[in-house]
């Protein structure tokens, strides 16, 4: 290891070499190092009078004198020596000279040779660098200027090196030790004002690289997700006082300048020993040396730099702005997938870092500090487990990581791949009288620019005194810190602070969250500086001092003193006052409107502990302080927010206001934002009592201020926020009349987060018209809404029973919930997706080998997830919070895998399956670390298809001969499962069924129209004989403690029960909206969900008994059979139909109402329109009605006996979907006959007036033909990626050509499913004008797939069988 750093895996403590402060005898403690170097300045005297060769023959003896076997030590250890070149040689270049002298230093102990020998080389390296420079003239004046004054400090370290190698030999002995000192203490003032240089001269390339980024690939970058000010560069941070931490820097300065070493580096330290002082210093130098690619300094106090998810992106950015080669890579790469910033940690790492470092070839250094800052709930830091995963495949790049040792932090670094790619440093294991000499020099200097500044403090502090602050900082520089700014306050006599300071108790209190030394006394000093600020009782002032104390420590964010003063109503200026009282605790700037800060995390957590506090006056109590703030929150909120704030644009989007950051800033105030993202934060179950002021604010920003809110949120970009306020007030206002509005304001954010977070300008245009009709928020503010798109057709009139809900590309084939209950996960084919619970967005995507049907089961912590399924034969275990494949085990093929088939153990390191093999039920045990097969045990009798952990044991039931028996076996035992107990079952109970076994003993059962729920332990009904309004139930489950119960029937119908002292009481009971019938409850029993298809739906159980969403007029049922719809010619009317139905609905197109409903009296297989005309096919007719005009319409009902012309023609078997269409004037039919055998599909030509089948031919396809807007073509889609075009030859006897293969992606001119007018719908989901305007955002449930679309004009039909009815919507011109 270099540098003498040690391994993760090797336990010895650390021993490093520094100077001490002076090297007199008489400054040695030790009597026998005294004793030593007392007797080696009597043998240098002698050698001294008696001349050299003698002198020498009796300094060899000095090892005999009485401490001769401590003297070498006490040399070698405190010194560093170096032989004495007889000649300097002389060295070509401007700096020869100094280089020449350089290379004469030797150093003679190993302890000082290699940081020595490493110094000496890098400084000569740093030098001919600057000779090739100093070549070329000077850019301009002040470079000339630079380069003058670093040659003249060159010649005064040249000059005072050559003075110490020209003394007497003998004298040179006689000074070895003070000489060797300063030796040391010139290469660091060369190592210094190289460092000042080569820092400048690195900011010129850093800004001119800058410069050179194209506007475009910044543009790009500036839209990545990024933490903001958390490079090195931003803040108010500083690096290590001159002439501290030597020895620590320089071992950390080797490591990175060695590419042999190992490519991680962790300094770990205790709060308050200096990690991120280290750390800033560290990310200086290595800036200088043109070293560092990226920093990243966590903070706690801000979301972004404690968020896990931002690291990985905000490095890549910097990367890309330092390195054109990375940036060539990165840029693409974003453009190409946007949302990539959103992925797994190990996705991110992997696409956004690795490959393009690896790729470009890049050499740098990564600096990122005080990860334990970070939110990371997992027990082995989830940053460092996606580093060791990759820090082998990019050997030119190297990490510099600071923390605190806490368990995650131990754990992460212990893991096998990284454990041997790190070198670690144990900051607080440094020799303590090290640490010690280090905080004395940091005294001294803070003191000795007291006295400079007044002249009066000479002889000040006294030894003693200094001594006795050294000895209560107890190694810890933030004590050091706090007590010199405490002493400098200026309106105070800095004697006297000090001398309050140190007549202050000391305290043996349990300071934070590590046993401190008895002496070393931070609340004592946070307690002293308190009563020195604010001094004698007064209960008023006392209070505004908390209050104010209370927004610094207790802020979501941090706050700065006009923001504080802003919130509190308190004066500006009072506040900045009462802040600087107690300047030594905080980072305060001059500036007011900056954010102060604890000047260390040590105080707040001082500050809210009434067992450290002792002083009351002082103590912030968290349930006093919080409402404050809300209260002021709320306040800022109803006066100051207002429509469109930040001047946007209409309907654009938030990523296309190239300036949508300076906007934010001038027109939205700190405060302002901050009232807006957290004012939820400060409304807590625990923190915050019910009070009519707080609900009436409340309930009046929800009535006046709700959507402006939401705006606010949009452009700043937390939206997320949102949700959770709702959630959070919701809670707190279970009881109150409000609690309607907050359920309403709820889904109106779920229901259109996705808009809101996109558009704050489509909050007016989108989210708000397309609101249902009975929505209290749209009651409240249709007066602001700004539809550019009305909907004719479809809009709900009340929010559907479910809350959210997510249509995906491809089916889902099963989904579980987190035990924590904020997650989903879900799987599709070869993909697995985990879903936000709470507005069903997209966390992460997991690439999934396996393709069947495929169980999904989290681990105990949420860290893990394992996927057991059918294809392959194998079990797939992911890291969540990594994103990385972590274990694939092969497993027996089975035939059958049931609900509730897998658990882990208790400690998430076994996994176990019940799956049926060869007609057996069988048991099976893996452990996923190792990726092997522990275990399998076969059951005999009928086994309960669920197997459950207790304790950290597996258990599993069987039935038979009227009971049910529990089995257990260990998870790491292969003895066969020992007998529990044998529970009794109703006589009735019958398991062909369908049942539902809880490990609680509760056995849920249905009959032909009832549900039932045993207990089984006690041999009775929870739950007995419930009706279910005489449906058939569909299936049962239990949340995961059983408390509650529901069930589906087969008539869209969901059931909830409680637990309560009498069994189970109905709570609920919901509309299904779906075709899938099984809810799953989440842990928490707080939300449900249901698969339908491509479809999951989100529930809430706390909602109210609601029913199906009813739509205006419904004319359709509820059906999977496709729609088919023609829009009139002169678009005033439409009919539409379902295929198979036998009736045909005319809408309006200005009010949406059927004007006129035809009874076809067959199955409608195809639409056609022709002036005022209905043309309809089905079973081998072609009917055709003449519709009325609006005034003359007596019936809104006609039947066949209305039509006026019926056609009978030979056609082809129906299929149950369209393969028929009506050309446009309803001259034709065409129509696709399906082969036998499923291939040699035909293409027949009719004529509507005669029937007469007039041309065929073959294809391939059997999908939906369709004619172009003229007639001469018809275009089908066939699959995905193909589309079949033939063109009409209309002649004497008409035919058909076939038209050449097209890329679905490239479409013919004049289909329905493109507009005529230029009209565009992307992704999907955004409606755009011909100029390319959004016009309306589409909710996912209305997005179809293009054959399921309709234009025609201004008007857009969307016709996804899944809608309860068409969507049809008109558009702005």
């Amino acid at each position: 290891m270099a540098g003498g750093a040690t391994s993760v895996h090797e336990s010895h403590s650390r021993t490093t070499t520094v100077k001490t402060e002076s090297f007199s005898c008489q400054k040695l403690r030790h009597p026998v190092l005294r004793l030593a170097m007392l007797n080696t300045e009597a043998i240098l005297q002698s050698a001294t009078d008696t001349g050299e060769e003698e002198g020498g023959d009796r300094l060899a003896e000095a090892s005999k004198v009485p401490g001769g076997d401590y003297m070498n030590t006490a040399l070698t250890t405190t010194t560093i020596l170096f032989d004495v070149p007889k000649e300097v040689a002389h060295e070509s270049g401007p700096l020869g000279s100094l280089k020449a002298v350089l290379r004469t230093i030797t150093p003679v102990h190993a302890n000082h040779q290699e940081t020595v020998i490493w110094k000496v080389e890098y400084l000569l390296s740093c030098i001919i660098v600057l000779e090739e420079r100093f070549d070329s003239p000077p850019d301009d004046v002040e470079e000339q200027r630079r380069r003058e004054k670093l040659k003249r400090e060159f010649e005064r370290i040249e000059g005072q090196l050559r003075s110490l190698f020209n003394k007497p030999k003998l004298q040179q002995v006689a000074d070895h030790v003070q000489d060797g000192e300063e030796v040391f203490g010139l290469l660091e003032d060369l190592r210094e004002s190289t460092f000042n240089y080569q820092k400048v001269q690195q900011e010129e390339i850093y800004n001119q690289r800058r410069k050179l980024i194209k506007p475009a690939d910044a543009a790009v970058l500036n839209n990545v997700r990024c933490a903001q000010q958390a490079e090195y560069r931003h803040g108010d941070r500083k690096g290590c006082l001159k002439g501290t931490r030597g020895a620590v820097l320089d071992e950390i300065e080797l490591w990175a300048r060695d590419f042999h070493n190992p490519p991680v580096y962790w300094l770990n330290g205790l709060a308050g020993t200096g990690k991120s002082t280290i750390a800033q210093t560290i990310a200086e130098r290595i800036f200088a040396d043109g070293q560092l690619g990226a920093s990243f300094f966590c903070s706690r106090d801000f979301e972004d730099r404690r968020n896990l998810k931002f690291i990985f992106p905000t490095i890549a950015v910097q990367l890309a702005r330092n390195y054109a080669e990375f940036r060539s890579i990165f840029v693409p790469l974003v453009q190409s997938d946007p949302e990539i910033t959103h992925e797994s940690l190990y996705n991110q790492m992997d696409k956004l870092i690795a490959r393009p470092l690896k790729k470009s070839g890049i050499s740098a250094v990564i600096v990122i500090d005080a990860l334990d800052e970070c939110k990371d709930e997992e027990p082995a830091s989830a940053i460092l487990s996606v580093l060791g995963q990759f820090v082998s495949k990019i050997p030119k790049v190297k990490f510099f990581l600071t923390g605190r040792p806490e368990p995650r932090i131990r754990a992460g670094f212990r893991l096998p791949l990284l454990a041997e790619a790190t070198d670690v440093f144990v900051l607080h294991d440094v020799e303590p009288s090290l640490v010690s000499n280090d905080i004395r020099l940091f005294f001294k200097q803070g003191f000795l620019e007291l006295v400079r500044r007044q002249q009066e403090l000479d002889d000040w502090p006294t030894k003693e005194q200094l001594d006795l602050l050294c000895e209560r900082a107890a190694g810890l520089f933030v004590y050091a810190a706090a007590t010199i700014k405490f002493i400098d306050r200026r309106s105070n006599d800095p004697k006297e602070q000090l001398n309050r300071l140190l007549r202050s108790p000391e305290s043996s209190a349990r300071e934070g969250k590590i046993k401190l030394k008895a002496n070393t006394t931070l609340d004592s000093l946070y307690m002293t500086i308190l009563q020195e600020a604010f001094g004698d009782d007064d209960p008023e002032d006392d209070h505004k001092t908390c209050s104010v104390l209370g927004a610094v420590v207790l802020a979501a964010n941090p706050l700065s003193p006009s923001t504080i003063a802003t919130l509190l109503g308190f004066g500006a200026k009072d506040v900045f006052l009462r802040l600087s009282s107690i300047h030594s605790l905080l980072i305060l700037q001059d500036d007011i409107t900056q954010p102060v800060r604890s000047f260390h995390k040590s105080f707040p957590d001082f500050i809210v502990d009434e067992t450290r506090c002792i002083d009351k006056r002082f103590h912030i109590s968290p349930p006093s302080r919080h409402p404050e703030l809300l209260a002021g929150c709320l306040k800022l909120t109803n006066q100051k927010l207002g429509k469109n704030m930040c001047h946007l644009p209409d309907a654009i989007v938030n990523c296309e206001v190239k300036d949508l950051h300076e906007r934010t800033e001038q027109h939205l105030n700190p405060a302002l934002q901050y009232a807006c993202k957290s004012w939820h934060k400060h409304l807590t179950n625990e923190h915050t009592v019910y009070t009519p002021a707080i609900t009436s604010a409340l309930r009046w920003f929800l009535e006046k201020k709700f959507l402006f809110w939401l705006e606010v949120l949009s452009v700043l970009g937390a939206t997320r926020e949102a949700v959770d306020a709702m959630n959070v007030a919701a809670k707190w206002l279970e009881a109150s009349p409000t609690l309607d509005l907050v359920n309403d304001c709820f889904r109106f954010v779920i229901g259109f987060f996705e808009i809101i977070n996109t558009s704050s300008m489509h909050i007016y245009h989108s989210a708000l018209p397309l609101c249902p009709r009975q929505s209290m928020v749209r009651s409240l503010y249709e007066p602001h809404a700004r539809p550019l798109a009305r909907v004719v057709r479809g809009l709900p009139n009340s929010w559907e029973s479910s809350i959210a809900s997510t249509k995906f590309p491809s089916s889902v084939r099963g989904a579980v919930w987190s035990p924590c209950s904020r997650f989903i996960a879900i799987s599709r084919k070869q993909t697995i997706e985990i879903l936000d619970a709470a507005t069903l967005d997209r966390v992460t995507i997991l690439d999934s080998p396996a393709c069947g049907t495929a169980w999904l089961l989290f681990s105990p912590n949420t860290r893990l997830l394992t996927q057991h399924g059918y294809e392959p034969n194998k079990c797939f275990s992911w890291d969540l919070q990594t994103g990385g494949l972590v274990s694939t085990i092969t497993v027996d093929q089975p035939e059958y895998i049931p609900h509730l088939s897998t658990t882990y153990s208790a400690c998430g390191k076994m996994f176990a399956t019940l799956c049926r093999i060869d007609s057996t039920p069988t048991i099976s045990v893996y452990n996923i670390p190792f990726g092997t097969h522990t275990y399998s045990h076969s059951v005999d009798g009928w086994l309960l298809d669920r197997i459950w952990t207790h304790g950290e044991c597996l258990r599993f039931a069987t039935m038979e001969s009227g009971s049910i028996t529990i089995w257990e076996v260990g998870f790491a035992s292969s003895h066969a499962p020992i007998w529990v107990e044998s529970l009794p079952i109703p006589d009735h109970f019958d398991p062909e069924r369908g049942y539902q076994f809880h490990p609680t003993s509760r056995l849920a059962f249905t009959t032909e129209r009832s549900v039932l729920v045993w207990d089984a332990h006690n041999s009775k009904y929870l739950l007995e004989s419930m009706d279910v309004n005489g449906r058939t139930v569909a299936s049962t489950t239990f949340s995961l403690d059983g408390r509650i119960f529901a069930c589906g029937t087969e008539n869209l119908e969901i059931y909830f029960w409680r637990e309560s002292p009498t069994g189970y009481t109905l709570r609920r009971k919901f509309a299904s909206n779906t075709t899938v019938f099984e809810p799953l409850v989440s842990p928490n029993g707080e939300s449900f969900i249901a698969l339908d298809g491509r479809v999951i739906h989100l529930w809430r159980t706390a909602s109210s008994i609601t029913s199906i969403s009813d739509v205006s007029t419904p004319a359709f049922q509820e059906s999977e059979k496709e729609f088919i719809l023609e829009f009139f010619p002169d678009e005033t009317l439409v009919a539409v139909t379902r295929m198979a139905d036998e009736t045909v609905a005319v809408l309006d197109l200005k009010s949406g109402i059927p004007r006129l409903t035809i009874d076809t009296g067959m199955e409608v297989h195809a639409l056609g329109v022709a002036g005022s005309a209905v043309v309809v096919v089905g079973e081998g007719k072609i009917i055709t009605w003449n519709l009325p005009a609006e005034n003359d319409v007596l019936d809104p009902r006609v039947n066949i006996n209305d039509s006026i012309l019926s056609t009978t023609f030979n056609h082809p078997p129906f299929r149950s979907w369209p393969t028929t269409s009506v050309s446009p004037g309803s001259h034709r039919i065409t129509m696709v006959e399906w082969g036998e055998d499923g291939e040699n599909h035909r293409l027949h030509l009719y004529d509507v007036l005669t029937g007469q089948c007039l041309a065929s031919i073959g294809t391939e396809s059997h999908g939906y033909p369709r004619f172009t807007l003229d007639g001469h073509e018809v275009w089908c889609f066939s699959g995905v990626d193909w589309i079949d075009g033939w063109k009409i030859i209309e002649d004497s006897e008409p035919d058909i050509t076939r038209l050449e293969h097209l890329p679905g992606i490239q479409h013919p001119g004049g289909l329905p499913w493109q507009s005529s007018r230029g009209y565009e719908l992307i992704d999907s989901r955004w409606v755009l004008n011909p100029s390319g305007k959004r016009l309306l955002w589409l909710p996912p449930k209305w997005r179809s797939s293009e054959e399921d679309r309709m234009w025609s004009g201004r008007f857009l039909a969307l016709l996804d069988h899944e809608l309860p009815e068409p969507v049809i919507l008109e558009l702005e011109e």
